[in-house]
């Protein structure tokens, strides 16, 4: 697969945050965003904003950075890689014209975060980035249980897509606030209501589901110590199967910074 890269211009914009969608599906606390946003991230002069485009010149991939030419500091902020395709194949030219873009702007300092993503992490190294310990605390709290909820269900819609040999009607409680999905053989869906029995239902706290979503807790070990709760017909083996497929250990945020 060949990439070629260019600079993003104005035009671009609505590309931009269709890939967004698609690559935010993957993750957890998508940042929202709209048409105005990229518009207003392309006509920013400090920022330096590249896309990749394959050999269909279909647009795969966009980093956003940025230069503060009064303090002479550069910062490689967002990848974005649409999910079908491989990853660093589309990230490190992205990641080199970033980079090499700053590097000419005469950028005494060079930062990229990754919120400790080992993709994105992994192409850094290779410039000769080295990782630094944060002492800043982070504070999360879930104002509107519903409305995460709704977010987030398409997110769980999409991880338990690969949960293979499994179907039924899934739902997650935090509460008192629920989202529902439904999985047969040929569709996964989030859904408002079902008159049909629940196959797999966790029950849980705000706490609890912030810390599952930070990767904090272990999903297994958190039903297993009564952290939250577990009512399905499912063994053991498909129900902890189905724990760590919602629920992956390694979670990464997509933080709306713009």
């Amino acid at each position: 697969m060949q990439i070629q890269t260019r600079e993003a211009r104005k035009e671009d914009a609505q590309q931009m945050l269709n890939l967004y969608n698609d690559f935010a599906r993957e993750f957890e606390g998508p940042a929202s965003r709209d048409l105005k946003t990229y518009r207003r991230l392309l006509r920013r002069k400090e920022r330096i904003n590249w896309l990749a485009i394959n050999e269909q010149r279909k647009m795969v991939g966009y980093i956003s950075s940025r230069f503060d030419k009064r303090r002479r500091e550069g910062y490689i902020g967002e990848i974005v890689v649409d999910p079908t395709q491989d990853f660093e194949k589309v990230a490190k030219p992205l990641v080199d014209r970033a980079y090499n873009t700053l590097v000419e702007k005469k950028s005494a300092v060079i930062a990229a975060g990754s919120l400790r993503n080992p993709r994105p992490e992994k192409i850094f190294e290779t410039l000769g980035f080295i990782g630094l310990e944060s002492t800043s605390v982070f504070m999360y709290t879930i104002l509107n249980t519903q409305k995460f909820l709704n977010e987030l269900a398409p997110i769980l819609a999409s991880r338990l897509k690969k949960m293979k040999g499994w179907t039924g009607l899934a739902q997650i409680e935090c509460d008192g606030h629920k989202v529902l999905i439904q999985k047969t053989e040929e569709n996964i869906d989030p859904i408002v209501w079902s008159n049909q029995p629940v196959d797999f239902k966790v029950t849980l706290s705000r706490g609890v589901l912030i810390k599952l979503i930070f990767g904090i807790v272990d999903p297994i070990e958190a039903n297993q110590t009564g952290q939250l709760k577990v009512d399905t017909v499912q063994n053991p083996a498909t129900t902890n199967q189905l724990l760590r497929v919602l629920f992956p250990k390694r979670q990464f945020l997509i933080m709306d910074y713009w």
